[in-house]
């Protein structure tokens, strides 16, 4: 474009800013009130998830403070009540979900309901998979399942937990992964997570315990 058609054009351009000065002007004004509702939003859903982490961490506290030694109708006690008070807290899908389900699971743990404490355990990991806790409540999930019977689940689930890294039983993960495939039966499998966990975590304990399950199944003519 010559600088003569481009001053032309910026001259049309300025002439039809001017003359639709106020729609540019309520546009500016929308977009600053959208800012100033998104800011309240955001304050907003902050203390909220405040007010909830705070009234979590009550509720922890009335359940396990000064727990030690008291009678067993006093824990079913106290076990209603926090469940009661995490249920309006089960449902939501930042951190207060997470740890409102991770406490629930806690407890229907320690009283045997599996069944429950997988259905939150897995809640919570969904929750927020990029979380420090998806690895733990998935490593959880699994020895649920593992306690239901639910075998091939336990595995996956325990796969997952084991891919972090990061995750301190990560190792403990993929050798209880093999360990249950070895119970189910599947030999072959469970042999590539025993190697797998030898490999990947040489040193550490469930590596050493791999290293023996490998020796054991060969020496029983499970794998080659």
């Amino acid at each position: 474009m010559s600088k003569g058609k481009k001053a032309t054009a910026n001259v049309k351009i300025e002439d039809f800013i001017i003359r639709n000065r106020k729609i540019f002007v309520c546009g500016v004004a929308v977009l600053v009130a959208a800012a100033v509702v998104v800011c309240v939003v955001f304050a907003i859903s902050d203390s909220n998830k405040k007010k909830d982490l705070a009234a979590i961490d009550s509720i922890e506290y009335s359940y396990v403070s000064k727990s030690g030694g008291i009678e067993e109708d006093a824990i079913s006690s106290r076990q209603a009540k926090a469940e009661e008070a995490l249920a309006p807290y089960l449902s939501k899908k930042n951190v207060a979900g997470v740890r409102a389900n991770m406490l629930y699971a806690d407890i229907a743990f320690a009283k045997k309901d599996f069944t429950k404490a997988l259905d939150c355990y897995l809640k919570a990991a969904n929750a927020s998979k990029k979380a420090y806790t998806y690895a733990e409540c998935m490593y959880n999930a699994a020895v649920c399942a593992e306690e239901l019977s639910k075998n091939d689940d336990a595995v996956a689930y325990y796969k997952a937990a084991a891919d972090d890294k990061d995750f301190y039983l990560a190792s403990h993960a993929l050798f209880n992964a093999a360990r249950v495939l070895e119970l189910s039966g599947n030999y072959s499998n469970a042999a590539e997570l025993y190697q797998k966990t030898v490999d990947s975590y040489s040193g550490y304990e469930w590596a050493n315990l791999s290293e023996s399950r490998l020796i054991d199944l060969r020496a029983k003519g499970k794998i080659d």
